[in-house]
């Protein structure tokens, strides 16, 4: 067959792609945040928020240090969000600063929420949120004790696990141990 009486070559249209299919967990976890971030804002205006994510499906805000208490408060006396359930609290040392976070369950809305502030590495401090948790009280003191967070309000700022006398705070990146 002579190339003059060869049908042209068609090209087979391109399948068009599927669309990806969308995780309901994730669907689901969206609303949660955009939900809870609408009464955050509603509330405090966008000055107070640094970041809001998903984490793992968990609706997770970064707040600022200086409007921690207020907005710990407000997700727990809100009468439509009460996150009244506090479930842990811990501290995490990063090269830039250190990162208090807590975990709190609202029975109202069945969902947990994460709350995150930050600190710089010197003289890092957060308000304390006894008065709004008692039952962080050991947390806080422990996180100063191990990462030297001070939380100014707090009733007894002592060390909880190391030695009055011990010199540091050992899980800091930068902790040298002596031998």
């Amino acid at each position: 067959m002579s190339e003059e009486t060869k049908a042209p070559e068609t090209k087979a249209p391109e399948a068009e792609a599927a669309p990806e299919p969308v995780d309901p967990r994730v669907e689901k976890a969206t609303e949660k945040l955009e939900f809870l971030r609408g009464k955050l804002l509603g509330k405090f205006g966008e000055d107070v928020l640094e970041a809001a994510e998903l984490k793992q499906f968990q609706p997770t805000f970064t707040i600022k240090n200086a409007n921690w208490v207020e907005v710990v408060e407000h997700f727990k006396t809100d009468s439509t969000l009460a996150f009244v359930y506090p479930q842990l609290m811990a501290g995490t040392d990063y090269k830039d600063y250190i990162e208090v976070y807590i975990l709190l369950h609202s029975f109202t809305l069945d969902t947990d929420i994460s709350l995150k502030t930050r600190t710089p590495r010197d003289n890092a401090s957060v308000p304390s949120i006894t008065h709004l948790f008692a039952g962080f009280n050991w947390e806080e003191r422990e996180i100063y004790d191990l990462l030297g967070v001070d939380f100014p309000g707090h009733p007894d700022m002592r060390r909880i696990m190391l030695e009055d006398d011990w010199i540091g705070h050992p899980l800091r990146k930068d902790y040298v141990v002596e031998n």
